[in-house]
């Protein structure tokens, strides 16, 4: 099986899996999501998805999530789907209820949909290994990109962008000339042997690659600091690398036609990667 859907708990193929027209995550993008890999049937970095799911959803009122049936439903999704390696998508949204802006009152019951999907690694694999160039575009996104919200219009222009230029992802700056993020990945940077990344806050999202690549930066010795940077500065670091749950550590090895460094990845770019790969096979070895 390719894919599977479980929508508010009854499983059904993707394309039997339908939500009415006044859904508030269909009119408003009044929904949260977040997206699980899958190795060898289970789900890699569960409890951090979850915590920040849990998050996200306090932070935009949800209420009446049943997040340990939800977790449970996913795993029966994922069991029923045969599906080893792949991805486990969940969005819930606030529910169905005539189109007004103010959440209903009373509450509604939350959708909630869970897509699980087959994943083939083998290309995303040959970009790790060969590194990928990269784009940078304004930052036009909501202020509150800590949530992990579908209101992903800015996101999905910015990475056309990208695509329309031969990039693989687009890279946000403010108007201040910040980096915050990539269009769907974490961004970090590496000068003088240490490791950089932007300051955790409103600007840009938790990421859980990025919370876990922290770690393992610390096992291999890799000093690792918050701090801002701009443009021209991203594109002198030694090395720059897109953090995320499909692309793992992925080299970024050219911005805007300028190579980073010697536009090949660089030594801390594979220090961390067989860093990764190795936490994730400590793990699979301890079910």
């Amino acid at each position: 099986m390719e894919s599977l859907a479980c929508l508010n708990g009854e499983l059904v193929p993707v394309d039997q899996a339908k939500i009415p027209v006044s859904d508030r995550g269909f009119l408003f993008g009044d929904s949260v999501y977040e997206v699980f890999r899958l190795y060898q049937g289970r789900c890699w970095l569960e409890p951090e998805h979850m915590a920040r799911l849990e998050r996200s959803l306090a932070l935009m009122q949800y209420t009446g999530v049943d997040l340990p049936g939800l977790l449970a439903r996913v795993h029966r999704t994922i069991q029923v789907s045969e599906i080893r390696e792949g991805t486990a998508y969940i969005q819930i949204t606030r529910g169905v209820a005539p189109r007004l802006h103010a959440f209903p009152n009373p509450p509604v019951p939350p959708t909630e949909l869970i897509l699980i999907r087959a994943y083939d690694d083998a290309p995303t694999a040959r970009l790790r290994e060969s590194g990928v160039p990269a784009i940078s575009q304004d930052d036009l996104r909501w202020k509150r990109c800590d949530v992990k919200s579908t209101n992903l219009l800015a996101n999905v222009l910015a990475n056309q962008a990208a695509r329309s230029a031969g990039a693989y992802e687009a890279i946000f700056i403010t108007p201040e000339d910040v980096v915050t993020e990539a269009t769907h990945s974490s961004l970090l940077w590496v000068r003088d042997g240490h490791l950089y990344g932007t300051p955790e806050g409103p600007g840009i999202l938790p990421g859980t690659t990025r919370s876990l690549l922290l770690h393992l930066a610390v096992e291999i010795n890799a000093p690792f600091e918050e701090a801002t940077t701009t443009l021209p500065d991203l594109k002198a670091a030694d090395e720059v690398l897109l953090l995320g749950t499909t692309i793992e550590v992925l080299p970024v090895i050219k911005i805007d036609h300028s190579p980073i460094a010697n536009g090949r990845p660089g030594p801390l770019s594979r220090r961390l990667q067989t860093a990764f790969s190795a936490s994730v096979n400590r793990w699979l070895s301890n079910p």
